[in-house]
């Protein structure tokens, strides 16, 4: 009995190194279920705080965001439209435009003639003296359809403009045409000078064009203004056209002046 005794002890008995083995592993497995557990609260709290704050967050800004791009589509819808209807207006304008160059053709600015000088019968007055004015145009039979003075709506000392409109478009360009030969036409002392007439649109557009001109006649660079309004010069033995007079600038930039001369 003894014997049998002694072999239980030893069959139990286990030793130090083994105790703390399963002491460790007994710790180890606590603390995995410790981190498992404290892993649940955490991905439970941080749910919580999305579902209760984020969510409603997103969704507020989401809904912002729809309306936003509601808006800048409706926007741009809009500009689109506005931009249709400035170019149908651009597009009416132009026509109309036309239409008054058109009616004007045939019609001559005369400035520079004395106020009353031409008495009671403007048309019977340039009968008798464009011949005189613009040699060129003797023996040559002018009609005349309707002539007169334009109200400027200017305080000015300066005589009024005086239109005259030809039956003939020939006429129109041959007055045009001598006057430039007979420069300086003269009148009582007076300086005439003769302008075809055209809408207000396109006088604009070819006025737009005198700051570059007077820069390329100081150049010695002879320009002449096509209708409606494109710059026509010759340089270097070929002709250039210059449809703006942001082009005519940057045609002046491209060129090196002669030595000597400075462009003001």
């Amino acid at each position: 009995a003894e014997e049998e005794n002694k072999k239980f002890k030893e069959s139990c008995s286990i030793s130090k190194s083994e105790l703390d083995g399963a002491i460790a592993a007994a710790v180890k497995m606590a603390m995995a279920e410790q981190r498992s557990d404290l892993d649940k609260i955490v991905t439970t709290a941080v749910k919580t705080a999305i579902d209760d704050m984020l969510v409603p967050q997103l969704a507020s800004l989401s809904s912002e965001l729809k309306h936003t791009v509601v808006a800048v589509t409706t926007i741009t819808s809009r500009t689109e439209n506005l931009e249709k209807t400035v170019e149908r207006i651009q597009s009416k304008s132009a026509k109309m435009t036309d239409i008054e160059d058109r009616n004007r053709r045939s019609n001559v600015r005369l400035v520079g003639l004395k106020e009353s000088e031409e008495g009671d019968n403007c048309i019977a007055f340039l009968r008798a003296n464009l011949s005189k004015w613009i040699p060129s145009l003797a023996g040559r039979e002018i009609k005349i359809e309707r002539a007169h003075r334009i109200y400027s709506g200017k305080n000015t000392t300066h005589p009024r403009t005086v239109v005259f409109k030809l039956l003939d478009y020939t006429d129109r360009q041959a007055i045009l045409k001598g006057a430039r030969a007979a420069s300086p036409v003269k009148h009582g002392g007076s300086s005439l000078l003769f302008f075809p007439d055209y809408s207000h649109e396109t006088t604009r557009k070819r006025k737009a064009f005198a700051d570059v001109r007077k820069k390329l006649d100081n150049l010695g660079i002879q320009s002449f203004l096509l209708f409606p309004a494109t710059l026509k010069i010759t340089y270097g033995g070929r002709q250039i056209l210059l449809r703006s007079p942001d082009e005519a600038e940057k045609f002046l930039l491209s060129i090196q002046p002669p030595t000597g001369l400075i462009i003001f």
